[in-house]
């Protein structure tokens, strides 16, 4: 089916999505009337009519003689688009969250229970591992308190506990 807009309303729509996306760039020059009209099949009472929403939605402007230009997105209108962005990707993840469970031919509930079942699964999994972990520093803390009380120390872990206890007696004589 085609498209039910007028043709400078989808021309608009196409070089607004190139704005938006980053593919014309703030600063970056639009084809010419001439251009838009032989790149889109359009009069060029179209491409006029398209650059005209577009300067008047303060997404472009014109330099006499020059051409037509990209404007550079003011702070605010930078928050708007990183934040619809946001939202945008926000739907679309629900929107395949919730394609997955009707595929899945699961009820509401059942895939409830089966996520609340996997978070649980990987906080019990978690928590084995910090346990591993604590249990490996703490064992590290006890092989080496073991190798300082039996005196199993290499040349020069020998060496330097030699050198501190040299070094402690001597500033005792200094006081």
């Amino acid at each position: 089916m085609d498209d039910p807009r007028p043709p400078y309303v989808r021309t608009a729509d196409e070089l607004r999505k190139q704005i938006q996306d980053g593919r014309l760039a703030p600063g970056a020059k639009l084809p010419s009337a001439r251009d838009l009209q032989a790149q889109y099949g359009i009069a060029n009472s179209t491409a006029q009519n398209a650059l005209r929403v577009l300067k008047e939605e303060g997404l472009i402007y014109s330099v006499q003689g020059r051409g037509v230009f990209v404007r550079q997105l003011s702070p605010r209108d930078q928050f708007l688009k990183r934040y619809n962005e946001g939202l945008e990707e926000m739907a679309a993840q629900r929107r395949a969250d919730e394609e997955a469970v009707q595929l899945s031919g699961k009820s509401d509930d059942e895939v409830a229970t089966e996520l609340a079942a996997a978070e649980e699964r990987f906080a019990k999994a978690s928590a084995e591992f910090e346990a591993a972990t604590a249990h490996r520093d703490a064992m590290r803390a006890v092989m080496e308190q073991r190798k300082r009380l039996s005196g199993n120390y290499t040349p020069e872990e020998q060496a330097a506990s030699v050198q501190r206890l040299y070094d402690r007696l001597n500033e005792g004589r200094r006081r």
